[in-house]
């Protein structure tokens, strides 16, 4: 049994599989950036050393993008589940070409996402992952990251709109059912919501032009589930950062 962990800026997702990549156990978590020895420490024992031995977990693998959390989580998870693990860099995966102007900066959440789509879809694809940031990446059709667009998450974006002007009222994040608002709180629901899913659709379209070939699309990430419904041409794909993960595990255990 497999346990992947997913560390982002907002949330950490936790899955579990078996052998055949079915999921025995997935959960969302608060990330906490914050005394993180003693919290950790202790959230790994509560919330993990059961599940580790209810399901027979064997190893684990990390993809994490909060360096203050990353190596006291990693050592904690092998010291406090007994089990060995590897951490998604670039030196983990593989023939994995990255045309970045400086190829160490790929974040181990781009690196994942792209192995979860190689494993699923035919390439090349457009992965929009939309968490505390919104993040677009290009996979060429020979498996090459050709690079990527990032730009302020929903809940960034709406707290910063609510920042700037205090009197505003504060909005859910969710879909108003049309774009034309009647109130200010539905005209700032339309502008959030639909701009936000707009300028998904229109990067993707504009990345797969460059790309120069029909793509698979695919929406991940946090806020996906609110948005999903409103990019058709999108495959949803919810863990395909831990499926990339599963897929990482498999290929380097076959190495």
């Amino acid at each position: 049994m497999l346990l992947t962990i997913d560390i982002g800026n907002s949330n950490i997702v936790v899955v579990c599989y078996d052998k055949h990549q079915t999921r025995t156990f997935d959960q969302r978590y608060e990330t906490i950036k914050e005394d993180v020895l003693t919290y950790y420490t202790q959230w790994i024992t509560l919330e993990l050393c059961s599940i580790k031995e209810e399901l027979k977990i064997e190893r684990f693998i990390l993809s994490s993008v909060v360096p203050r959390v990353t190596e006291t989580f990693f050592k904690l998870l092998e010291e406090l589940l007994e089990i060995k693990g590897q951490n998604c860099s670039l030196n983990t995966v593989k023939n994995f070409e990255v045309k970045l102007t400086e190829p160490s900066d790929i974040g181990a959440d781009f690196i994942a996402t792209s192995y979860g789509a190689l494993a699923k879809y035919d390439l090349p694809c457009v992965i929009a992952d939309l968490g505390s940031a919104t993040k677009l990446s290009a996979i060429s059709k020979d498996f090459v990251f050709e690079g990527g667009v990032i730009l302020p998450g929903i809940k960034i974006s709406r707290d910063a709109l609510t920042s700037f002007i205090p009197h505003l009222p504060q909005i859910a994040i969710e879909v108003p059912k049309t774009v034309i608002g009647k109130d200010t709180i539905h005209a700032m629901e339309s502008g959030l919501m639909y701009g936000h899913i707009d300028s998904v659709i229109g990067i993707a379209e504009r990345m797969a032009k460059e790309l120069g070939h029909n793509c698979t699309k695919i929406v991940t990430g946090g806020f996906s589930n609110v948005v999903y419904p409103y990019l058709q041409e999108f495959k949803f794909e919810p863990f395909l950062l831990n499926d990339g993960l599963f897929e990482i595990d498999r290929r380097t255990r076959q190495v």
